[in-house]
């Protein structure tokens, strides 16, 4: 899995699949900082899971078929990597225009 902290890495796919699979078979299981991430990205996306426990989550998840959690998943992907990009761009040095 990705580390949050490497600003050069960025979450794949199968690290958002696992996720969600770890989710689906145990609720209450463990989570690292990347893993949450991805469940706080999976609640940007669908909006009515903002407020849901880990296990509605699950319910959630368990309940898409394979379409779904093939959209659902590039979804994610697609958010994370707009926050990944929004990080970049603020830890940039900031441009003086007025330089000669």
């Amino acid at each position: 899995m990705v580390s949050v902290g490497d600003d050069s890495a960025m979450i794949d796919e199968m690290s958002i699949v696992d996720v969600f699979t770890k989710l689906i078979f145990d609720a209450d299981s463990f989570l690292n900082d990347t893993e949450i991430l991805i469940l706080e990205s999976l609640c940007d996306v669908e909006c009515s899971l903002l407020n849901a426990s880990r296990r509605d989550l699950s319910e959630y998840l368990r309940s898409m078929g394979v379409d779904e959690m093939i959209s659902i998943v590039g979804m994610v992907k697609n958010v994370l990597d707009q926050q990944r990009s929004l990080l970049t761009v603020n830890k940039r040095p900031p441009r003086h225009i007025f330089r000669r």
